[in-house]
C-alpha cells in the first residue's frame, strides 16, 4: 500500500491535469500562461517533492550537495552552480528540474492548438519515468521538448541553440532529437498497422531478447570511442550480453498480453485517426512512437538500451490525446457510426492498461516517499566516492 500522501497527491495531479487542457487550451497570449500556473506549481511541489525514487536520486543528492562537476554536463553544472549561488537545497534543485521540464512541456503542447486538450490527460503519467527515474536525462528531455516546439515552427537557429543545451545536459537526448528529424524526413505518411502491429507481436511472443548479445562482441571489437561512453563498450558484457538481462523486467502472460493489446490498440486507432483527418505534428510523434515501442520491445530486459528507446516511448500522450480528439471531435456525425465503434473498442483496451499500470504507481507503491519524511536524514556520502573517481 502507498503511503496516504502519494494516493492523495499524485490523484489530485492526475485529475488536475485530466481537466486542465480541455478547458483552457484554446485560451491565448498571456491568459494561457495564468491558467496554466496553477498546474505548473502543482506539478513542482509534487514531483520535486518525491524523495529516492530510481537508482539516480540519492547519487543527484550528493552531487548537488557536494557541489561535484563532471565536464561533460556543462549546463547541468551551470545550473547547479546558479542554485547554489541563490541558496537552494537539494529539494529546492528538484523542484527547480521539475519546472524546466513541465514548463518546457506546456510550451511543446502548446504548438498542438486545440488539438492538445486530451494530450494533456496522459502528459504527467507518460513522462513522470523519465523526469524523475533519469533525472539529467529528464532534464535533457525538457530542452528536447523546446527544440521540438522550434522545429515544427521552422526556426532552425533556435532548434539547434535548444539542442546543443540539451546535449550538454544528457548527451544521448541528441540521439533522440535526431531520431524524430530523421523520422518527419523519411516517414511521410503514419506507419501502417500491417508493419507496426505484427512486428511488435514479434518482438513480444516470438523474439528471443537474448539473442541481442552479439552487440557486445561488435561493440568490444570494433567501435571506439574517446568519451564517456567507451566505459560502456570496454564492459559491454555487462552492458549488452546476456549477463546484462535485468528478469525483474519480465512480464508474466496477463501482463504481457494486456500491455500487447494497449500496443497494438494504440497502433491501429491511431492510424485510423490520423486518416480520418492528418496532422503532421501528430503524424511525427505517431511514427516516433510506434518505432519506439517497438525497439523497446525488442530489447525489453536491457537497461541501457531501454533509456535509448523509452524516450521516444513517451510521446505516447500526443497521439492518445489526439486520438481522443478525433473521437469526441469526429465520431458524433452520424456518417461516422462504425468508427466510433472502432474508437470505443480500442481506446477500451488503451484506458484499461492504462488504469491498471497507474492504479498500481498510484496504490500499490513501495517506493512512494517524499522529502518530509526525511528532514532528519543525511546520506552516507562514502558510498559515492567511487562513482566520483
Amino acid at each position: 500500500m502507498s503511503i496516504i500522501e502519494h494516493i492523495l497527491l499524485f490523484s489530485l495531479l492526475f485529475v488536475v491535469y485530466a481537466f486542465w487542457g480541455k478547458h483552457n487550451v484554446n485560451k491565448s497570449g498571456i491568459n494561457y500562461w495564468l491558467a496554466a500556473i496553477f498546474p505548473i506549481l502543482l506539478y513542482v511541489f509534487i514531483i520535486g517533492s518525491r524523495y529516492g525514487w530510481g537508482a539516480d536520486y540519492l547519487w543527484y543528492r550528493v552531487q548537488y550537495e557536494c557541489d561535484i562537476l563532471d565536464p561533460s554536463q556543462i549546463t547541468f553544472n551551470w545550473l547547479n552552480q546558479f542554485l547554489h549561488f541563490i541558496e537552494f537545497n537539494y529539494v529546492g534543485a528538484f523542484m527547480v528540474y521539475a519546472f524546466i521540464f513541465i514548463v518546457c512541456a506546456f510550451v511543446f503542447l502548446r504548438s498542438y492548438g486545440s488539438s492538445s486538450k486530451f494530450m494533456f490527460c496522459f502528459l504527467v503519467p507518460a513522462t513522470i519515468y523519465i523526469s524523475c527515474h533519469t533525472i539529467r536525462q529528464g532534464l535533457g528531455m525538457a530542452f528536447v521538448l523546446l527544440a521540438l516546439t522550434f522545429f515544427f515552427q521552422r526556426k532552425w537557429l533556435l532548434m539547434v541553440l535548444i539542442a546543443g543545451i540539451a546535449y550538454y545536459f544528457h548527451s544521448v537526448t541528441i540521439i533522440t532529437l535526431l531520431t524524430i528529424v530523421g523520422i518527419s524526413i523519411f516517414i511521410k505518411k503514419p506507419i501502417h498497422y500491417w508493419i507496426s502491429i505484427p512486428l511488435f507481436l514479434f518482438f513480444a511472443f516470438v523474439f528471443d531478447v537474448g539473442k541481442i548479445g552479439f552487440i557486445a562482441d561488435i561493440l568490444s571489437n570494433y567501435i571506439s570511442l574517446d568519451n564517456k561512453f567507451q566505459e560502456y563498450i570496454d564492459s559491454s558484457d555487462k552492458w549488452f550480453g546476456e549477463d546484462a538481462m535485468n528478469t525483474h523486467w519480465a512480464q508474466g502472460t496477463f501482463t504481457l498480453i494486456m500491455s500487447s493489446l494497449y500496443a497494438v490498440s494504440l497502433f491501429y486507432v491511431g492510424y485510423k485517426a490520423l486518416k480520418k483527418i492528418e496532422n503532421k505534428q501528430v503524424l511525427i510523434m505517431y511514427n516516433t512512437v510506434v518505432l519506439g515501442m517497438i525497439m523497446t520491445r525488442a530489447v525489453f530486459l536491457y537497461e541501457l538500451f531501454r533509456r535509448l528507446t523509452s524516450p521516444m516511448e513517451m510521446f505516447y500522450f500526443v497521439p492518445l490525446g489526439y486520438i481522443f480528439y478525433i473521437y469526441f471531435q469526429e465520431c458524433k456525425q452520424p456518417e461516422n457510426i462504425q468508427l466510433k465503434k472502432t474508437f470505443r473498442i480500442g481506446i477500451g483496451f488503451i484506458m484499461a492498461y492504462l488504469i491498471m499500470f497507474w492504479g498500481r504507481f498510484l496504490f500499490v507503491n513501495p517506493q512512494a516517499d517524499f522529502f518530509w519524511r526525511h528532514l532528519d536524514d543525511s546520506v552516507n556520502i562514502q558510498q559515492f566516492f567511487d562513482i566520483t573517481l
